[in-house]
Parts: C-alpha cells; sequence; structure tokens
C-alpha cells in the first residue's frame, strides 16, 4: 500500500490525500487502485499537483470515501498487466475455438481426427460417429456373430453357434484324448530316423520312442527282404509291439513282431514277408509261385524280366534252344522243384506237359534251355499232343501262346542287388 490516505469525491476528478506523497510515487498517465464498499477501482491519474492533490482522467463514479487507503500503480506495470491479460483472454479465446472445431469434427467426422488442444499439441483417434457406425449392439445380452461376435453369452452357446464341434474344446498334442496335428506320430509329416545296427536294437528304441512311421538308414533285414532306407510303421498295445515296413524300391511288405519279454531276452522275434506281385510270379499254367530272378522265355526268343532278373539277356540260337546270359546259373528251391528245378513248363488243359525240357549251365554263369516236343501216346486221341512233323523228343520251341519260366542266380554286381545296398 501506498503511504496515507485518500478522499474521492463522486463525479469529481479531483483527489485529495492525507499524509500522501503523490509527487514522488505518482506520474501523469499512472494509475492509483483503491477499493470503496468491497468494489475494486483503477483510476488513471491525468495529472500531479501536489504531495497531496492530483486530478484524474475522467470522474470518480463511486460513492464518496474519506481516508481511504490506496496503491500506486506506475503506467508500465499497468500496461504489462493488460497486455498479459488480452493475452490471457486471446489464449482462452483460441481455446474456445479449437474446442468448437474439435466437437465439430467429434460430432460429424467419418473417420479417424485430429484434435487440437490449447497448448497447441495434438490427439488422434476415433470420431463419435465412426465409433457409433462401428459399434456393436447386443442382442439378448451378446453381441451377433454377425458383429464379430458369438451370438451367446455362454461358451457352449458361442461354440455351437460357430459351429465348432467338440475338438473345439481338446489340446493340440500327442497325448491321449488330444487333436494330433500334421506329422504327430509321423502321419503327413517325413518320420523319424533310427539307427540301429540289429532289430533287437531297434525295437528297444521304437518302443521307447512310440508309435509312429519310421525309417533306418542301416542295413537291417527281415528275412531276405532290406528294411534300409524304407518307411516303416511301428505300434504296439500294451507290451506287444509291431514293426511293418514297405520296401522303397521293391514295394514288398514285411512285418516283425515281439512282446516287452523277447525284446528284453533278445528272443522270439516273429518274422513274416507277405507275397505279392513283388515277391511271386505266376507260371505259364496261372499258378502263383515264390518269385526270386524270374526271365519268361516265349517261343521266338523274346523274354521278359521282373526286376530282380534286370540285365538278362536271351538269345534264340535255333529251334528249341534259348541262350541266358548274364546270371550266375540257376536259382532253385524247394518250391521250384529242387536242385534240379528252377522252371516251369507249359500243360495242357489236362495238365499234362506239352513239352521236354533240358538245360546246361555254363562255366560263365550262363544258362542254355532246350526243348522237345513231347507226347502222351497213352493218352486218347485229343490228349496225345500230336504234331505233324515232330515226333517225341524232336527239338521245337516253347508253344507261340505260352511261356516257360526260368529262375536264374543274379550276380552281386546285378542292378537290382546294388539298388538294394543303396
Amino acid at each position: 500500500m501506498s503511504a496515507g490516505t485518500i478522499t474521492l469525491t463522486n463525479n469529481s476528478t479531483a483527489v485529495t490525500g492525507t499524509g500522501t506523497a503523490f509527487s514522488t510515487e505518482l506520474a501523469a498517465g499512472d494509475f492509483i487502485v483503491v477499493t470503496v464498499g468491497g468494489v475494486p477501482y483503477t483510476l488513471p491519474v491525468q495529472s500531479v499537483n501536489s504531495n497531496t492533490s492530483l486530478t484524474l482522467v475522467s470522474v470518480y463514479t463511486g460513492p464518496t470515501q474519506s481516508g481511504a487507503a490506496w496503491s500506486a500503480v506506475p503506467r508500465v506495470a499497468l500496461s504489462m498487466v493488460t497486455a498479459a491479460l488480452v493475452a490471457q483472454s486471446a489464449e482462452a479465446l483460441r481455446g474456445l475455438n479449437y474446442d468448437k472445431q474439435n466437437w465439430q469434427q467429434v460430432y460429424s467426422a467419418s473417420g479417424s481426427i485430429t484434435v487440437k488442444l490449447p497448448d497447441g499439441s495434438t490427439f488422434t483417434g476415433p470420431s463419435w460417429k465412426y465409433l457409433a457406425d462401428n459399434m456393436a449392439t447386443k442382442t439378448g445380452g451378446a453381441v451377433p456373430i454377425g458383429q464379430g461376435g458369438t451370438g451367446s453369452t455362454t461358451a457352449e452357446g458361442a461354440r455351437a453357434n460357430l459351429g465348432l464341434g467338440t475338438a473345439a474344446q481338446r489340446d493340440v498334442g500327442t497325448a491321449i484324448g488330444s487333436v494330433m496335428e500334421v506329422g504327430a506320430f509321423g502321419i503327413g509329416g517325413t518320420g523319424s530316423l533310427y539307427a540301429t545296427n540289429t532289430m533287437g536294437e531297434a525295437f528297444n528304441y521304437l518302443r521307447t520312442s512310440g508309435s509312429g512311421i519310421y525309417r533306418t538308414d542301416e542295413a537291417l533285414q527281415i528275412q531276405e527282404q532290406s528294411l534300409q532306407y524304407s518307411p516303416a510303421l511301428f505300434f504296439g498295445a500294451s507290451d506287444t509291439y509291431a514293426l511293418l515296413t514297405v520296401g522303397y524300391s521293391s514295394g514288398i511288405v514285411s512285418i516283425m513282431a515281439n512282446a516287452d519279454s523277447g525284446i528284453n531276452s533278445g528272443t522270439g522275434y516273429a518274422e513274416n514277408v507277405l507275397y505279392g506281385t513283388a515277391n511271386t510270379t505266376v507260371d505259364s499254367n496261372g499258378f502263383i509261385k515264390k518269385s526270386s530272378p524270374i526271365i519268361k522265355l516265349f517261343s521266338t526268343g523274346e523274354y521278359e524280366t521282373n526286376a530282380e532278373a534286370e540285365g538278362v539277356v536271351v538269345t534264340r540260337r535255333d529251334e528249341g534252344i534259348y541262350h541266358i546270359t548274364g546270371c550266375t546259373g540257376l536259382n532253385s528251391d524247394a518250391a521250384w522243384g529242387g536242385i534240379d528245378g528252377g522252371f516251369e513248363i507249359p500243360l495242357d488243359r489236362n495238365k499234362q506237359p506239352l513239352i521236354w525240357l533240358d538245360y546246361e549251365v555254363n562255366a560263365d554263369g550262363s544258362v542254355l534251355v532246350k526243348t522237345y516236343h513231347r507226347t502222351h501216346p497213352s493218352a486218347p486221341i485229343f490228349a496225345r499232343n500230336e504234331k505233324d512233323g515232330y515226333s517225341d523228343g524232336d527239338p521245337i520251341d516253347i508253344p507261340r501262346d505260352q511261356f516257360v519260366s526260368v529262375r536264374v542266380g543274379m550276380p552281386a554286381e546285378s542292378a537290382f542287388n546294388l539298388k538294394q545296398r543303396g
């Protein structure tokens, strides 16, 4: 507060002071601030007459008051205050304008909007219209499927509405009751490798690993069939197990089975090789026999081989004489007549042989097959196999509509054997 007190007269520009120092505290253009009746007045000074007398720019409009405390406010200070008030007012007005613009966007824009705050910062987000247009509306407490919901307030109802079956409640995995994924147990995948040198090691590994699809790169065999590089299905039930392998190059199916007791003791392995077109042949009389390297000889010297006899060549040397090269002699067993077997000759409808057959095995392993006419003089006339120009035992070609099957041995380096060794 400034020194002394002042007296103000309603509707007068004159101000008198008591104990005041107007001459030192005020100058023309300054202001005096006084509160009269609880109302503040800011009064501009036109002139300072003395330490106790001054004249206002305009008449005082308040009630007459004497002994009022007052404050001198320099013109510069009040100008600064006024400028600050103007700036604050302008800022407030800008804020109001921003608010109007912002609310306009909030209610009318269709997508994302950017609102501006009074301090000049911005905020980007969805408009009210966008929210209203994209708001999901519940029906019976649930968001409909068409609006991205499930149409139900319960998990069971949601699954039913979405067409989810019982698998939706199962975990993915290999445990019992789980949903299998592609590749589980090798199904739909590439299978697993197992590296073992004996069948005992193989079964020990497989029963620990569990059912699935496997393959070994080792030279394991079931009977004469190689399991090397071939896909296999291993499965078990309780304490018994089976391994079913399909030869990758032969297509032959081999089965090995055992139980825990046999696996633990290294005994009791049951072996079985299934017969099919890959390991049997049909002879000229329509009978199925165990196959190995088989050649079918026809009358003209033409021939057919199975996969195991690949590389064999047949040449017709003369009537009833056929030379087989690329083999290592005959490969006969009991199923083909024993040591002197290895051949199947054509029969007539009465199951009587149509030819005699002889052979020679040369030092180089090639086989010379000789065929002769064969009659049956004790048979009825229609069954004697008599042919003009030929007597019993004369050299003759194999009957044109039939063939002779020959089972031969093959060298270790044959195409088939090399393929089996990988």
